[in-house]
């Protein structure tokens, strides 16, 4: 047989290449699973790199009972415990930051509104001549309250949703009592709905709420109000309803028709009388108030009175909790007005001697944050952007 370039080369080194292949065959080990043709064995090193439990010992040396590998192991229960509680704590990082991330998009929707509602009252301004009044009625004519928080909804939305009413002696219990002018006849077509003449009169809708509810004091407090006085309208349609605008946090939950339905709490007005001082007293010479009483906030840019009966109302998740609305829980020497207008104070400037409000000859709102409590840091507000 005609011998081959390479056989006559390997002869060189081992003799002959059969010599050769006899010490290939010497150097494998014996089960090793490698064929002298380059092919895995089925007992021995797999294709993938790693060596069977029949095998090679990763250094390279043979062992007592056969060849195993040690990256092969399974996972000890200590292991398995701390990849546990890895994950357990990283999704409980994710859930709070998630909860935050809610929480800020919430206030950011209800800052949204708020400012929705700031433009509705400057195209009422635009169109009246002024801002509607925050002050609180009825009680002065011995009747129920209607205040701030109620003047607001009407003015942007009128009583029934359907536009504001010109007409109107902002108290529907009776709104001659404040507009004396008002006849029987044109006060039987105020807010009617089905009375052409209310409809042609009215102002088309000054905000439209997309996320905000509307619900009158009685559907919201079905337990009661007391020790407010407030006018609830319950049973009341038409001129008869004074409804408040809600925050969009809807933390509370009602029952409407049947329907359980989640809502928030009112949205507060106090309307600036620019001609007023602030935070003083009647004093000779004028010093800085302490815990004012009604006398003397009353002389203030912002009357404190004018929601009220709103703070006075009880709280709506649980009726049997204490009212905390604006409340130092600090220093319980303050009482509600203070707090009140330590809130709506801008930061003293340098050298100032005398205290200045937000939105001076405007108007504020306050919506209730996540704690439901009117008066705490968490309070969205349209002075604080």
């Amino acid at each position: 047989m005609k011998r081959t370039q390479w056989q006559s080369k390997m002869d060189g080194h081992f003799g002959r290449s059969e010599e050769f292949i006899e010490h290939i065959r010497f150097l494998t080990p014996p089960k090793a699973g490698i064929r002298n043709d380059g092919y895995l064995q089925k007992a021995g090193i797999r294709n993938d790199g790693y060596l069977q439990k029949a095998g090679i010992r990763n250094d390279g040396y043979p062992r007592r009972g056969g060849f195993r590998m040690i990256g092969s192991r399974a996972f000890t229960l200590i292991e398995l415990l701390v990849v546990i509680a890895i994950i357990a704590m990283l999704v409980g990082i994710m859930a709070v930051g998630l909860k935050m991330a809610t929480r800020q998009a919430k206030n950011l929707r209800q800052k949204t509104e708020l400012r929705a509602m700031e433009i509705g009252l400057e195209l009422f301004a635009k169109d009246f001549d002024g801002y509607p009044d925050s002050k609180v009625l009825g009680p002065d004519k011995g009747g129920l309250a209607v205040c701030g928080a109620q003047h607001l909804a009407e003015a942007l939305l009128g009583r029934d949703d359907r536009g504001f009413e010109p007409l109107t002696g902002w108290y529907p219990p009776n709104d001659q009592l404040y507009r004396a002018s008002l006849d029987a006849a044109t006060l039987n077509t105020l807010y009617n709905a089905s009375d052409n003449t209310s409809l042609i009169r009215r102002k088309e809708r000054y905000v439209e709420l997309k996320h905000s509810g509307v619900y009158t004091i009685a559907e919201l407090w079905q337990s009661g109000v007391a020790p407010s006085n407030i006018y609830t309208s319950a049973g009341a349609v038409n001129r008869l309803r004074s409804p408040v605008i809600t925050d969009t946090l809807n933390l509370n939950t009602i029952t409407l028709g049947g329907t359980t339905v989640k809502v928030g709490l009112p949205v507060l007005y106090f309307k600036a009388d620019g001609t007023k001082r602030f935070r003083i007293n009647g004093d000779t010479p004028p010093a800085k108030a302490i815990n004012p009483a009604p006398m003397e906030y009353r002389q203030w840019i912002y009357n404190f009175d004018d929601n009220l009966p709103v703070v006075n109302l009880p709280v709506l998740a649980d009726p049997t909790q204490p009212d905390t609305d604006f409340t130092d829980s600090a220093d319980a020497t303050k009482n509600l007005a203070q707090v009140f207008y330590e809130k709506i104070t801008q930061t003293a400037d340098t050298g100032r001697n005398y205290y200045k409000p937000f939105n001076a000859n405007k108007f504020i709102l306050i919506s209730a944050g996540w704690d439901g409590v009117y008066g705490t840091k968490d309070d969205i507000t349209n002075f604080d952007y």
